[in-house]
């Protein structure tokens, strides 16, 4: 009996060590990194692209930022008039890439050549895209983050949309009016691009 009592006990302080050698270790959670979203007005800089936004998409994370700058002076879409096919009314970057794959663009069209100065994604907005940014842009608050941002303000006048209208003619908006018009592909227009972030 006592050897089975001595068994006992020694399996009993065996198992009592061994579960305290068991104690899982603390593990200490993540600090949670706040998730960014976005308001219109917002400076965006981020992968080297820096702009102003006027558009959110619903996540709040997600929409488009307009340049800081535009070009010194004026610019014609193309210095030749044929059909390009760049003609969709919301969708600038289709028509930007459109003109991108014209053999010797850059001889031809030279606010798109500006537009690529500024590196990879940025494009110029389609006559939509352009009557959105420049209603916000006319926008007091927009004006604010304009001066804020120490970015170039919105000229008085057309600017130029990457929507075509026919060889000779484009669409333009009128900063003043946000009203949409054609004109002459080869005459000189203000220019603004944007980016998609």
């Amino acid at each position: 009996m006592r050897k089975v009592i001595t068994t006992i006990l020694t399996l009993l302080a065996f198992w009592s060590c061994e579960k305290t050698t068991d104690t899982p270790p603390v593990i200490t959670p993540e600090p949670e990194v706040p998730e960014v979203t976005y308001n219109i007005g917002d400076l965006y800089d981020a992968n080297g692209i820096k702009g102003l936004i006027f558009r959110v998409n619903g996540d709040g994370k997600s929409g488009l930022i307009v340049s800081l700058n535009e070009p010194k002076t004026k610019l014609a879409w193309s210095t030749e008039l044929v059909v390009t096919n760049a003609t969709s009314f919301k969708d600038g970057a289709q028509n930007t890439a459109t003109i991108f794959a014209i053999n010797n663009w850059q001889d031809k069209y030279p606010a798109f050549v500006w537009c690529k100065s500024l590196g990879e994604g940025w494009y110029i907005p389609s006559v939509n895209e352009l009557k959105e940014l420049l209603l916000i842009g006319s926008s007091n608050t927009f004006q604010r983050a304009i001066v804020a941002n120490k970015a170039i303000p919105f000229s008085d006048g057309k600017y130029l949309s990457s929507t075509e209208q026919d060889e000779f003619w484009v669409h333009l908006v009128d900063y003043n009016t946000n009203t949409s018009s054609g004109n002459y592909k080869q005459y000189t227009y203000n220019i603004r691009a944007i980016h998609a972030f």
